[in-house]
């Protein structure tokens, strides 16, 4: 393909693909904010078990979740995708509504005194499974301010629906990317809580073993952790059954004098670890489609 292709394509995805995106999934976030939230996860529950497995991603969560799990025959396989695309969807449905889902008390907390305990930022980290937007809620619950990492969508028209969701943290809100790094720091600061989900492949960073194989890993959050003595806590999100959910946290994580690779490389196998063993408990409420061991999988 030539650069000139390339170029009139991307001119076409700005001016027809985008826009067409947006209105379909702004009017999908204004439809299932009428509904009730149970009704609203279990509607898009419904509807991502039925289309997902349609998708381009279906083929690469299969290959990601054969790779992690052998053990799994074709029904086992076919199990925890389906409940997978389940999963997601609800996370969708949920999404307009997690305002009403904390405040209706859907979410339980455990732990809640290792955040009532600090007196300074923290770094709260956790993964991509179960309701993974219910997180944060577990700092806000106890009057802390929560700071917000985000990558831009691919469509900049549907911006404004993370921008608004994370404008109600309170805290403080960074671009991915050197904006986020020198960020974090001044939001530690201020003693806010840093909540980082790093169960995704990244470009920079160190390849780290995740269900025993190497995977890059983040650990910008580990070497600050351990230079300025910020609190590293889990923040375990877990879905209950339907539209209830619960958010554990940890004591702080035991944190090594050093910064040396070899230290750095340690506790980031430890959190990777531990990530393991909630998808292990829960395969069925993590995205397996994400490009964890790169995109070769």
């Amino acid at each position: 393909m030539t650069e000139s292709t390339r170029l009139l394509l991307r001119q076409v995805r700005r001016c027809l693909f985008w826009p067409f995106e947006a209105v379909l999934a702004l009017s999908l976030f204004g439809a299932t904010r009428l509904l009730p939230p149970a009704a609203s996860s279990a509607l898009m529950g419904a509807v991502f078990e039925a289309i997902g497995p349609l998708t381009p991603w279906q083929g690469r969560a299969r290959r990601n979740l054969a790779l992690a799990m052998p053990e799994l025959d074709a029904a086992g396989q076919r199990r925890v995708l389906s409940g997978m695309w389940n999963n997601f969807g609800r996370v969708v449905g949920e999404f307009p509504h997690m305002q009403r889902i904390a405040a209706s008390g859907r979410i339980q907390f455990s732990g809640l005194e290792h955040l009532q305990a600090l007196d300074s930022g923290a770094f709260l980290v956790g993964a991509h499974i179960g309701n993974w937007e219910t997180g944060p809620y577990a700092a806000l619950s106890v009057g802390h301010k929560v700071a917000a990492i985000y990558r831009p969508l691919n469509n900049p028209l549907l911006s404004g629906l993370l921008e608004r969701r994370q404008a109600h943290y309170g805290g403080d809100i960074f671009r991915k990317g050197r904006e986020a790094a020198l960020g974090m720091v001044s939001a530690l600061r201020k003693g806010q809580m840093m909540c980082l989900l790093v169960d995704q492949q990244l470009r920079e960073g160190m390849p780290v073993p995740f269900f025993g194989h190497p995977a890059q890993t983040s650990i910008s959050h580990v070497k600050l952790a351990i230079r300025k003595k910020v609190p590293l806590i889990y923040m375990h999100t877990e879905r209950l059954g339907g539209c209830h959910f619960r958010v554990t946290i940890s004591p702080p994580l035991a944190l090594p004098e050093s910064d040396d690779d070899g230290d750095i490389v340690a506790v980031a196998t430890q959190i990777n670890s531990t990530i393991e063993g909630w998808i292990r408990a829960r395969p069925e409420h993590w995205f397996w489609p994400h490009r964890r061991w790169g995109k070769h999988i």
